[in-house]
């Protein structure tokens, strides 16, 4: 009897986009048959056809050949690819969500599940607006990548990756059957995987971490680990956090009992060399993901009426960067 063989399409692949695909990609074999998509730029694209998908960890490369790779969905209706996969990914900056889910929802439809691999909060709200929320999966990682260059990604970190549904669903047993096979094809493929109930709570633990990190680090230009040699900065993170934490409790969003300034502190000092992505964005002159950090912090506050100084500061100013560099 013929194993069902998984599809699996994921839209906006740069790096972690590519990064999981590839993974994916290479755990295909004839027990185990998964079909790769991926929607990329145009150079990307290229690059893989040409000569695959160097994905590079530590001092090892894997290079990833069975994956195929188009720049639009009418480029990939020119290749007869259909559109009903049973994981459609979007990977995309927060920014280009409604745009890219407006542009990509024919696959969307056709689609079985559609799993938000993204930073930031409040993603499933802009997403359920071009789809069915018992579609919807929200995923949180710990991983970390980098695009060396046109297909070439560097795994800069390993970590942990969790799954869930963002909205009550009806018919959960049925649905879990379903986030098991996602979480096993993960973990078979070397990114380990679990699902939690709770993927709201660990989309706003994940954000604490980028509020007291990520625009600090852009606004001074410093790596992680330099702004924790500034005691007058460690102690503004500390305040844009516990902004971050007064507003989650009054959505009666559900955290664990964590030290989240701490844990901040913590991460900030294990990745003391990194450059975070806010900071990269900033210095290549792009735009950022800060409506959907410390800009959705401001939003939620202004709904309930209460005051977050420091976000709302924190916020202007990186959206006062972003400006400048249209008169560059």
């Amino acid at each position: 009897m013929p194993v069902k063989k998984i599809r699996i399409g994921i839209i906006g692949a740069g790096s972690m986009g590519s990064l999981f695909g590839g993974y994916l990609a290479n755990l295909h074999s004839e027990s185990k048959p998964i079909d790769i998509v991926l929607f990329a730029r145009k150079e990307h694209v290229k690059a893989i056809r040409e000569k695959g998908l160097f994905i590079q960890i530590k001092d090892s490369t894997i290079v990833v050949k069975n994956v195929k790779a188009f720049e639009s969905l009418e480029e990939a209706e020119n290749y007869n690819i259909p559109f009903n996969f049973d994981f459609i990914f979007l990977t995309t900056k927060t920014y280009d969500t409604d745009s890219t889910l407006q542009q990509y929802q024919k696959v969307i439809a056709e689609s079985h599940f559609l799993i938000l691999l993204q930073n930031g909060i409040g993603n499933e709200d802009v997403a359920k607006k071009y789809c069915d929320e018992n579609k919807l999966v929200r995923m949180v990682t710990t991983n970390g990548a980098l695009r060396e260059g046109d297909g070439r990604i560097v795994h800069t970190g390993i970590g942990v990756t969790k799954i869930g549904f963002p909205f009550e669903k009806k018919d959960i047993k049925l649905k879990s059957k379903d986030l098991d096979t996602l979480k096993t094809l993960l973990s078979d493929a070397g990114l380990e995987t679990i699902i939690v109930e709770n993927i709201q709570g660990e989309c706003w633990e994940k954000v604490f971490i980028n509020i007291g990190i990520n625009a600090f680090g852009a606004l001074t230009r410093l790596r992680n680990g330099q702004l924790l040699q500034n005691q007058d900065l460690k102690n503004f993170m500390a305040r844009a956090i516990n902004e971050a934490l007064m507003i989650a409790e009054k959505k009666n969003i559900h955290l664990s009992q964590k030290d989240f300034i701490a844990l901040t502190y913590d991460v900030a000092k294990k990745t003391s060399s990194n450059k975070n992505s806010m900071l990269q964005d900033i210095l290549k002159g792009k735009k950022t993901e800060i409506d959907f950090i410390n800009g959705r912090i401001v939003n939620y506050a202004k709904e309930i009426n209460i005051s977050v100084p420091i976000n709302e500061l924190i916020t202007v100013l990186i959206k006062g960067l972003e400006k400048s560099f249209e008169n560059q």
